[in-house]
């Protein structure tokens, strides 16, 4: 029985299609660059090779290649004109308060981003914790330990609570854990990995509640 909802917030509670996702890899794939001293098509080769191993791009800089001003990273990755890249969605709150469950919001971004999207979208209130990268002092997403701090944090387990994610791999890391997990699929990528590894998979969060219905 489902009683929890563990929600990522980019390119889940929002379109991939938008601008911001782009925005966001273009800038990221811009500071990989300009730190390590390589033209931009190295830097996203040496980020690919390195996502192989780690949870997120800081993870990588930070563990193998030096990085030790992460805030730098993410005033890079998530400057405040970054909000310009989003679209108003007036129905995503009432769809949202409508699931009619406690629902925590586990992100990989800072919680500055976190909280400016939030604010954007008017939902800040509707979620029992916010739970970024920082809170988890750099160990994000896949990692055991970044949902089991966070379910405990909030008092649900694993078993009661669906996590939805755009991600495979995060997905794999909670499925690991004995959860549930549903991904947002917008562009139609994953049906295959969805049914071979027993995920759920919408287009978009406003998918969530049917698949609540049918699960």
């Amino acid at each position: 029985m489902i009683r929890h909802l563990l929600l990522d917030l980019d390119n889940t509670l929002y379109p991939a299609s938008g601008g911001m996702d782009e925005g966001i890899t273009r800038r990221m794939l811009g500071f990989v660059a300009s730190f390590l001293g390589v033209p931009f098509e190295e830097g996203v080769r040496l980020r690919k090779e390195g996502l192989l191993t780690y949870g997120t791009t800081l993870e990588w800089l930070r563990t193998e290649r030096g990085l030790s001003d992460e805030n730098a990273f993410f005033q890079a990755v998530h400057p405040d004109s970054e909000i310009e890249e989003l679209r108003k969605d007036p129905a995503l709150r009432p769809y949202l308060a409508s699931l009619g469950l406690p629902m925590t919001l586990l992100t990989n971004a800072p919680r500055i981003h976190a909280d400016r999207l939030l604010s954007f979208f008017g939902i800040t209130d509707l979620f029992t914790g916010v739970f970024d990268l920082n809170w988890h002092n750099g160990r994000g997403k896949p990692h055991p330990e970044c949902f089991l701090n966070t379910l405990k944090a909030v008092g649900f387990g694993v078993e009661e609570t669906l996590f939805v994610d755009d991600l495979p791999k995060y997905a794999r890391g909670y499925k690991a854990l004995g959860g549930q997990a549903v991904l947002v699929d917008e562009a139609d990528k994953y049906g295959e990995i969805a049914q071979n590894e027993g995920f759920g998979r919408i287009s978009s969060i406003y998918g969530l509640a049917d698949w609540l219905r049918n699960s």
